[in-house]
């Protein structure tokens, strides 16, 4: 009775976390009306900052800065602001005598937080906009950005990463991920909020930050719901496009993975305010997406070996297919050549964010967060 109370609890609790959530989630957003905010023309937009920080950029800068100088918004309205993270090659000297352009800079790497709390301490515009010096911005983003604030309401609006096609079917299986992840992020915001930002692009009021941690690692989501829980709502806005390129390989993205939920967790440890009902306004998505999917690992081993020892034909099915997909999962590791099969690639990468949980949980308990990002 125990074994099938645990097989059924954490099947059960699977099958919400990664379909009843999203559906839920999705229907809820139907019933809500939508903002709709019409574009500003250039007189009625605001002046703004736009806010990067990066280590060794150089070769990136000059061309990161003509993508924001081919913007749809009018250029005496933006203010570029650079900050060199510790870097060790032309990145605080590379925009010297750019009009528009200032850099700050410092000897030690610090991480991204130390960079924006120094960032925001010096911009005096209404608005300040965060991106990434690496991904591109479609021409009219910011200006889809900045027009969502006309609701008062609104503190945070996050723009749309935007993949380009991958290469290799690996590649094509973290694309679906991602699109998956889109598609729950779009009906929280039409719901109330998102669960945190899209740290390659988004965009708040600059009275409303607040100094974060300097060794945060997960700026994107602490800084949104610090004004989320403020009362104001964080949205995504899917017309505000940023363009990267997918990882080709599961190793580099279960890499970024490991990181981003050792975020999570550090997150989560400093801000006990979150699993309040009483002090989260987003508390439901906030345990039903960020919190519930790093116990799937777990419940994934449960359903495992509890089949294993049910006496029953049912069970016995249920645990050959869930070895079944194992050995998938085992062959796009061990045969990466087999990862073009579009069954083995997806089991393989479905096992590699899972596993990216328990290591990433491992990596916080151990005290090895860091804050200073590594290239993938």
């Amino acid at each position: 009775m125990i074994l099938l109370v645990l097989f059924w609890a954490a099947a059960l609790f699977i099958l919400y976390t990664y379909v009843g959530y999203p559906v839920l989630i999705g229907l809820l957003a139907r019933r809500r009306p939508q903002l709709a905010c019409p574009l500003l023309d250039n007189e009625s937009l605001p002046r703004l900052t736009v806010v990067m920080a990066g280590y060794n950029e150089a070769a990136r800068l000059p061309g990161k800065v003509a993508n924001l100088r081919a913007l749809d918004y009018p250029q005496d309205k933006i203010d570029i602001l650079v900050v060199s993270d510790g870097s060790t090659d032309a990145t605080a000297t590379v925009l010297q005598g750019a009009p528009g352009v200032r850099t700050l800079s410092y000897a030690q790497r610090q991480g991204k937080a130390y960079a924006l709390n120094l960032a925001l301490a010096q911009v005096r515009t209404e608005f300040v906009v965060f991106c990434d010096v690496r991904r591109d911005l479609e021409a009219g983003s910011v200006r889809r950005l900045i027009s969502d604030f006309c609701d008062p309401a609104v503190g945070a609006v996050s723009g749309e990463l935007v993949h380009r096609p991958s290469s290799t079917q690996t590649g094509q299986n973290i694309g679906l991920y991602w699109r998956y992840e889109k598609a729950i992020r779009k009906s929280e915001s039409h719901f109330h909020s998102t669960v945190g930002a899209t740290g390659a692009l988004y965009a708040i009021r600059t009275r409303d930050f607040s100094p974060i941690p300097p060794d945060t690692i997960l700026d994107d989501f602490e800084i949104p719901m610090q004004i989320t829980r403020a009362g104001k709502r964080t949205l995504m806005e899917p017309q505000a496009h940023v363009y990267d390129t997918l990882q080709t390989e599961s190793a580099a993205e279960q890499k970024r993975k490991i990181r981003t939920l050792t975020g999570n967790f550090q997150t989560f440890s400093r801000n006990f305010w979150l699993f309040s009902p009483m002090q989260n306004p987003v508390w439901f998505q906030f345990l039903s997406h960020k919190v519930f999917r790093l116990f799937v690992p777990y419940a994934l081993i449960i359903t495992l070996f509890t089949s294993a020892f049910i006496p029953s034909a049912f069970y016995r099915l249920a645990l050959l297919a869930q070895l079944a997909f194992y050995l998938l999962a085992a062959a796009g590791h061990w045969a990466p050549a087999l990862r073009k099969n579009k069954f083995v690639s997806f089991a393989h990468v479905f096992f590699d964010m899972n596993a990216a949980a328990m290591l990433a949980l491992l990596k916080f308990a151990q005290g090895r967060a860091d804050a200073k990002w590594e290239k993938t």
